[in-house]
């Protein structure tokens, strides 16, 4: 990814009208540290029920590796250091393991449906299988020694990283208005490939997942600190959250055909109406 520090300090809008706060007076420095220290608790505070294969709990930890990543994205141009690399390289290997459980789990859910529940009859004892043996991976990699260095790493690199020693000036900058011209970026990008989602291949939908995931889980992120957003903003944020679920809920339905090996109940319209549904959403995004 480009270098982005210039060109958001040369797109910083002017002060947004209030949503019932008053403008956030955190740096970007405080801001980043916030958000990630709160990823990383919430990672830890669900490891216990993830280990005894809680649904709820794998999501959890994943959602927050997500956030902790976006957020990291979000602040590359400051966080940027010799340090992270290595840390990214192993939230990779545990968000895998949890990824992998959490698409078992949604797979098992869709065998419960009652759409799809005859149709799966015949293989829901093997897939059930295949759960439970991503759930003992999970738990042993969550239970080993590499899960416990790569969290005391990140909180080492959170609070005392080398990225503190990077740009004061940068550092220091507002985060209600650094934020907003990063928003902004992420929302262009965003558009462009929304306009053109039927022409997308599977990786480049996938891609735009991900984008909207972590563009809204920041818009979320900065509502909990208190930044000022504006209507735009918000507007797209729930474009990006709709998106987001129905381009994931494609992504399910073609890996619970992956699974069966055979086409569910409505697949090829199921997938139309799913595909209708994103094009929708970014038609009413502002």
């Amino acid at each position: 990814m480009k270098d982005v520090s210039t060109s958001i300090r040369g797109h910083v809008a002017g002060p947004v009208p209030g949503h019932g706060s008053a403008p956030s007076s955190l740096d970007c420095e405080t801001s980043f540290q916030k958000i990630a220290k709160s990823c990383v608790h919430l990672v830890q505070g669900n490891r216990r029920s993830a280990i005894a294969a809680d649904p709820e709990a794998i999501h959890a930890m994943r959602m927050e590796l997500t956030r902790l990543r976006a957020a990291v994205l979000f602040f590359s141009p400051m966080v940027k250091d010799a340090a992270w690399p290595p840390i990214r390289k192993e939230l990779s290997w545990l968000n895998s393991a949890l990824g992998k459980a959490r698409d078992h789990d949604v797979t098992v859910n869709y065998t419960r449906r009652k759409r799809y529940r005859s149709w799966a009859n015949r293989s829901r004892r093997a897939i059930v299988r295949v759960q439970e043996k991503a759930h003992r991976g999970l738990a042993k990699k969550l239970d080993s020694t590499r899960y416990d260095r790569l969290i005391a790493a990140l909180n080492h690199w959170i609070t005392s990283g080398s990225w503190l020693q990077n740009d004061q000036a940068f550092r220091s900058e507002r985060f209600d208005l650094y934020s907003q011209a990063r928003l902004c970026q992420w929302r262009t990008e965003i558009g462009r490939k929304g306009r053109h989602l039927r022409t997308l291949r599977r990786k480049q939908l996938h891609r735009l997942r991900i984008q909207c995931k972590r563009y809204r889980y920041m818009v979320a992120a900065l509502q909990l600190l208190r930044v000022n957003l504006s209507e735009q903003d918000l507007a797209f944020g729930e474009a990006a959250k709709q998106v987001h679920r129905v381009l994931g809920d494609l992504r399910d339905l073609r890996r619970l055909r992956k699974t069966v090996q055979r086409r569910p109940p409505y697949y090829r319209k199921s997938k139309r109406k799913l595909l209708r549904q994103a094009e929708k959403a970014f038609r009413r995004a502002p």
